[in-house]
Parts: C-alpha cells; structure tokens; sequence
C-alpha cells in the first residue's frame, strides 16, 4: 500500500496551564477546548495512559493541542521538557494524518529516518510503534534526522475526536459570529538555520509539492512554501542576526535544529481582526499592509499571523 499525507494531526503546543489556554481561545477565537479525556477510551482499557494533560481546540480546519508536560507522563516517562513560564509556552511540533502509515515507517528507516515511540524510545527497524491507548500506528521522527519532531499518525484513527476522519467533513463557511473571521490556516513556519533536512522530509519522503519561494519580508527569512496533504508549510530560514525569527529559532532549537514558529490564518477581513485585537488589548509583534502577527507574551507564547492575501500557488478554496 502506498503512503499519503491526508491533513495536519494536530500541532503540538506545550504550557504550564491548560485552563489558561482554555480561556484565552474562549475570548480570543471565540471556541470552546474540550480536554482530552472525553476521546480517550475508558480507563480500564488503558489503566496507564494519562487522562488529564491536554485540551484539544478546534479551529477551522486545525485542531490545536496544548498539553502540560508535567502531566503527560507515558510509562513513566515525561515526554515532554516542562514549561517554566506561567499562562504562557511554545509550539513544539505537529502531527500528521497519514493513510499508510506503516508504509511510511518503512521509507522512514530505508532512507535513515530514525522515530521514537510515545515514551521517547526508538522504534525497532522491523514495526512501527503504536499508540499507549489503541492499537494503532504512531511515531515521532527524531529531529537530528528531519529537522523537527514530526508526528505521525494513522488517519483511520484520528477521529474522534478529529472531525476529519470523516470523509464527508467539509470546511464550514465563515461564520458571523468569528470575531476574527477565520476562513481558514494559511500556513504553518517552520523556522530552520538549515532547511535541507526538513525539504527532504517534506518534499522527498512525504511528496509535498513546492508551490512558492521568496522573501518574507515582514518575518525577515528566505521562505519555501510547500503544499502538503490539505496544508502549507513554510520552511523559513533567518536573514538577519537578531531578528524575532532569528531569536526565536535559537531559543526553541536545541542543537541547532528546526522549530515549529507560528500558525498564520487566511481571513476575511483583516480590519476586522485588529480591531478585535484592539479591543481585547492584544498588542502585535509585527505587521503590513495584509498581515498581523500578535505579541506571543500575550497571545499564550504563539505569534498568531492573520493575512487576507494567500501564499502565491495555493489553490484552495480558489473559485
């Protein structure tokens, strides 16, 4: 069986308070989080699994996942490094939803493509790891091999609680009562001092198409956009010492690896969107002409993007 990315997991944003996240998403996007528990099976069929260290958002198209690592303890092991500033944290990684999982296990380890399982041991050549609480395929790549911690999961199981295991989900329309009016992610950045090892897992192991490269004015990289599954990624590479971006990818990437930067939102109506900022006292880090990007201090450590322009090459939702 062939393997394809079909959509984005969920990606992986690690806090030190959950009911924090919770409220902001309630006041800022205008969505209720759901903790995880309510889609995990009962307890007696997974007596060892953690049940109360996430809560998961649905927004648009993405399901975002804030987990607190202190709480998330597999076999005995912390996944996760903790999170040291109250009410605030970082974006760690992102799953992706994958029809033929184990076939991309398989080109994983032929091509020296190294994974872990979900209690950060590595994975035997042979059989892909599988999940602490059903029987199904699930890895993390090492990011000394792709860049960045990539999670992969099988799509047949991602749902619930993801409503696009669903083959009939369709992406609902703007809804009037989104202050931010969300039509949908424009694009997920991936930071990188050095972008060989994510293009050849984005593009040579996971056949993402690239469908733009230029300058990033407003972030200050050399930027390649590749459309994979239903999404786009941006591996955005600093121009400029001491740059947010720049700054930011020492901090979050250990050993001079790769770091999951920012979530940027193709909107309606980008007045709209600053004046609901405004009005919740959300200052922004960096803006133009079609983009907002707010402060992260204030924003739950994640520098939210907004743009009414789409990245030049994605075809979604085109007429």
């Amino acid at each position: 069986m062939a393997y394809k990315v079909r959509y984005m997991w969920h990606p992986t944003h690690l806090v030190s308070d959950l009911e924090a996240c919770s409220k902001f998403f309630r006041e800022v996007f205008n969505v209720t989080s759901v903790p995880v528990e309510a889609n995990l099976p009962p307890r007696e069929e997974c007596p060892t699994y953690p049940r109360d260290y996430s809560i998961l958002t649905m927004i648009r198209e993405v399901m975002f996942d804030c987990i607190d690592p202190l709480k998330y303890v597999v076999e005995g092991r912390q996944t996760f490094e903790s999170v040291d500033a109250p009410g605030h944290g970082h974006l760690s990684g992102f799953g992706l939803a994958v029809d033929g999982a184990d076939e991309l296990y398989k080109a994983c380890v032929a091509n020296g493509i190294r994974s872990t399982d979900q209690a950060n041991r590595l994975g035997s050549p042979n059989r892909p790891p599988v999940t602490g609480f059903k029987p199904a395929t699930l890895f993390f790549t090492l990011p000394e091999t792709t860049g960045l911690r990539y999670q992969i999961y099988a799509r047949a199981a991602t749902g619930p609680p993801h409503p696009r295991v669903d083959p009939e989900w369709t992406l609902p329309p703007v809804s009037a009562d989104d202050p931010l009016s969300l039509e949908f992610c424009s694009h997920h950045t991936i930071l990188s001092s050095n972008p060989a090892k994510a293009l050849n897992f984005l593009v040579g192991i996971l056949h993402g198409r690239v469908i733009h490269q230029g300058c990033n004015e407003l972030l200050e990289t050399d930027s390649t956009y590749i459309a994979l599954g239903d999404g786009v990624y941006e591996v955005a590479v600093p121009t400029r010492a001491g740059s947010f971006a720049a700054r930011d990818l020492r901090f979050n990437a250990p050993f001079a690896f790769d770091t999951y930067h920012a979530l940027t939102w193709k909107v309606a109506d980008l007045s709209k969107v600053r004046r609901h900022l405004e009005a919740k006292n959300i200052p922004l880090l960096m803006q133009d002409e079609h983009t907002l990007v707010t402060d992260p201090k204030h924003t739950i450590g994640v520098p939210w993007g907004f743009t009414d322009r789409k990245v030049p090459g994605d075809l979604r939702l085109s007429p």
